[in-house]
């Protein structure tokens, strides 16, 4: 229903271009409304499900978390053993449609996070370990605070990560615990600027 839903809109955005700006987008909006058909043709079925539901080789990617942009930036360089789609493999508009094939129902509600509660998790699950104690980064993890990447990315990265991190199940960390541990790399301090260090000024 939801899909039919879709298809119903492009085809109202390619009326609306079509009366009012002939010719513009015309080959973007054929485009996005076949994301259904990009997906087939990618193959992505076999490993996220024919609907994007998850299987055995692939997560569920069909949980509306994702923005347009994370979703391209991931498939661009993906982690884990996933290949990278190239533009001249798909382009900008046909994973736009894909994105838009994949959308829920009923979205995936973000909850809300709590700063003391994501600071004793981040404590108490040793992501200072690597990652240093205010999420400024150290010699075993990349900086992931303050200014983190959006929630999605960093709840995907966490669950599917690359490198030696090791993924963290929803049986291990919940959406709720990790929202909580992003509230709380969000808070941290900046660091001052160099020129506000008098060791460090130029």
């Amino acid at each position: 229903m939801v899909k039919l839903t879709l298809r119903v809109m492009v085809l109202l955005a390619g009326i609306f271009t079509h009366i009012f700006f002939p010719g513009l987008f015309a080959q973007e909006v054929l485009e996005a409304e076949r994301g259904s058909e990009h997906y087939v043709e990618l193959g992505c079925g076999v490993c996220h499900g024919v609907d994007g539901e998850g299987a055995m080789l692939g997560p569920n990617i069909a949980t509306g978390t994702l923005t347009l942009v994370d979703f391209i930036a991931y498939v661009r360089q993906p982690t884990g053993t996933m290949p990278s789609y190239s533009a001249t493999e798909i382009s900008n508009t046909g994973l736009s449609g894909i994105h838009a094939y994949l959308q829920p129902s009923v979205p995936q509600l973000i909850p809300a996070g709590r700063v003391e509660e994501g600071a004793a998790l981040y404590s108490s699950t040793g992501c200072y370990a690597c990652h240093a104690n205010e999420g400024q980064g150290g010699a075993q993890g990349p900086r992931i605070g303050p200014d983190p990447v959006t929630f999605a990315r960093f709840l995907w990265y966490v669950r599917y990560p690359s490198g030696s991190m090791p993924p963290y199940t929803d049986t291990v960390m919940s959406d709720q615990d990790l929202a909580d541990i992003y509230s709380f790399l969000e808070t941290r301090l900046r660091p001052p600027s160099v020129d506000n260090i008098p060791l460090l000024a130029p």
